[in-house]
């Protein structure tokens, strides 16, 4: 059997590890458990916070690493933070009067907390109606309703915000916040609601992912990356073996290197069975 090469597995959570259930499933569960038991470590790469991605990392069977906030921060399984890339209190004031501006309102991911808001609340409720439940623990958010409350979170550690608000007025924010050049910022659609993610320049999972590997000794070309949606794109291009889901979309799929199967179908699994457990076969 031929060794693979493959020594750090990075993992995207929604649309590539979870299931549209937002589950792990026995497969995957099993096949990165074995990758580990090689000597392969398993990083989980997302753009949630680390709180919401734990429950995560427990299902999978455990993890060496969580990358968090699209790239902002590096944690170990013990908890250590060996990584992070904060917004700025110009960051958060700029993305703020912005808001204000064109009637948009952000969500604020800091240390141990998440900052909503009323149309983050709306966008939940509106999730919850259309797929019965919400997969996300709500007991670390903590809910903002006066400007004045806003503006003193600049004082704050902040990793990543979301923005939600009506579609046209994402538009004409993100217009706004793109010509300042200090914000990296994903739009996503999420069943069929709009909401735009928000970093400091410079954050993205790749970065984060390759600074992982060099904190083990590890070169780019021993890196996989499995992924499906756009803030996966650097990831899947920074690693040295970049796996789109079939469920991603089409330029996803065609800048990554292979494409594996679907996240209901056990994607994950295969790709891992194929390049790090059994490349040979």
């Amino acid at each position: 059997m031929t060794s693979s090469p493959i020594k750090l597995i990075g993992l995207d959570l929604d649309g590539t590890l979870l299931g549209t259930d937002s589950q792990v499933h026995e497969p995957e569960r099993n096949a990165l458990q074995q990758a580990r038991q090689a000597g392969v470590a398993a990083a989980l790469c997302t753009g949630r916070s680390t709180l919401d991605s734990a429950s995560h990392a427990k299902a999978a069977g455990g993890v060496d690493w969580i990358i968090t906030e699209n790239g902002a921060r590096i944690t170990s399984a013990a908890g250590e933070t060996i990584y992070r890339h904060t917004m700025t209190p110009e960051h958060i004031d700029m993305l703020l009067t912005l808001c204000e501006k064109h009637g948009v309102e952000p969500s604020f991911y800091g240390e141990r907390t998440i900052w909503y808001g009323a149309k983050c609340k709306a966008f939940f409720d509106e999730i919850a109606r259309a797929r019965g439940r919400v997969a996300i623990d709500f007991s670390h958010y903590r809910y903002v309703d006066a400007p004045e409350q806003w503006r003193a979170l600049s004082g704050e550690t902040i990793f990543k915000a979301i923005v939600y608000g009506d579609a046209r007025d994402l538009d004409a924010w993100l217009t706004d916040m793109q010509e300042t050049g200090l914000y990296e910022a994903e739009a996503s659609v999420f069943c069929g609601l709009k909401n735009i993610e928000i970093n400091a320049k410079g954050t993205d999972k790749g970065t984060a992912l390759l600074e992982l590997a060099k904190h083990l000794g590890l070169t780019a070309g021993q890196v996989m990356a499995c992924g499906d949606s756009d803030n996966d794109r650097t990831m899947l291009q920074a690693a040295g073996l970049g796996v789109a889901m079939a469920n991603a979309p089409e330029h996803i799929r065609a800048l990554a290197d292979v494409t594996t199967d679907t996240n209901d179908n056990h994607g994950v699994s295969r790709a891992i069975e194929r390049y790090i457990l059994q490349p040979g076969a």
